[in-house]
C-alpha cells in the first residue's frame, strides 16, 4: 500500500508541476501580445493625432488665405 500512496503523490506532484509550466508559457505570451497590442495602439493614436494636426493647419492656412487673398509664394 505505502508504494501505491508513494506513486499517486509523485504523479500528483508532477502534474503540478506540469500545469505551473503550461500557466507560466500561456502567461508570458499572455504579456508579449498585450505589450504589442498596447504598442500598435499607441502608435495609431500617435498617427491620428497627427493626421488630426495636419488637417487642422490645413484648415487654418485654407482659412487664412480666404481672408488674405492667394499667397504669392506658389
Amino acid at each position: 500500500m505505502p508504494a501505491n500512496i508513494r506513486a499517486e503523490i509523485i504523479f500528483i506532484s508532477l502534474m503540478m508541476v506540469f500545469i505551473f509550466i503550461v500557466s507560466s508559457a500561456a502567461m508570458y505570451f499572455f504579456a508579449k501580445t498585450y505589450r504589442r497590442e498596447m504598442k500598435e495602439r499607441e502608435e495609431q493614436r500617435k498617427a491620428k493625432r497627427l493626421a488630426m494636426e495636419a488637417a487642422e493647419k490645413a484648415e487654418q492656412e485654407k482659412a487664412a488665405e480666404v481672408v488674405n487673398g492667394p499667397s504669392l509664394d506658389s
